[in-house]
């Protein structure tokens, strides 16, 4: 019974990515047209760098409201798709409100009914999601690496 509740473990580490930062899909059409759907992979971002911070000050400031451009300390931050009118589509980590996680994609939507005939910044489609690369296409991931330790240590327990 032991040795079966040790495999099932080793076999769940195998299959099970371990991290605490969420993923996400970074890019916005307008200078990556693979962006828009049907979507082709494109980098991925730890949503808690400052890389994810820099790409949506430096990239979407014409795009974004700005108090979305800053960083709340604190704040988790959540994978987002936005499709604009325009056309150009735009996935990357935002922060949200844990309690409401959806009042970014309203934030945008207000922000746009501000401008009504600049038709960059309304908005066709908005979401948010908290899974690693979420805004995207779906995936399996796994770790190699994860998965020989597992094996590993099935072998020399197994072994005794």
């Amino acid at each position: 019974m032991a040795r079966s509740v040790a495999l099932a473990f080793a076999v769940l580490l195998a299959v099970v990515k371990i991290g605490s930062c969420l993923q996400c899909y970074q890019c916005n059409s307008q200078s990556d047209p693979m962006c828009k759907d049907p979507f082709t992979k494109s980098p991925v971002v730890d949503c808690s760098t400052q890389d994810s911070v820099n790409y949506v000050r430096n990239y979407l400031g014409s795009i974004l409201p700005q108090e979305l451009m800053v960083a709340v300390a604190g704040a988790p931050r959540y994978c987002h798709k936005v499709v604009m009118q325009s056309g150009t589509t735009v996935r990357t980590c935002l922060d949200v409100n844990p309690n409401d996680p959806n009042q970014t994609c309203r934030q945008i939507e207000q922000t746009a009914k501000l401008t009504p005939l600049d038709s960059t910044k309304q908005i066709k489609h908005c979401s948010v999601c908290d899974k690693d690369r979420c805004n995207g296409a779906a995936s399996i991931a796994s770790s190699l690496p994860l998965a020989a330790v597992a094996l590993i240590a099935s072998y020399l327990y197994y072994k005794q």
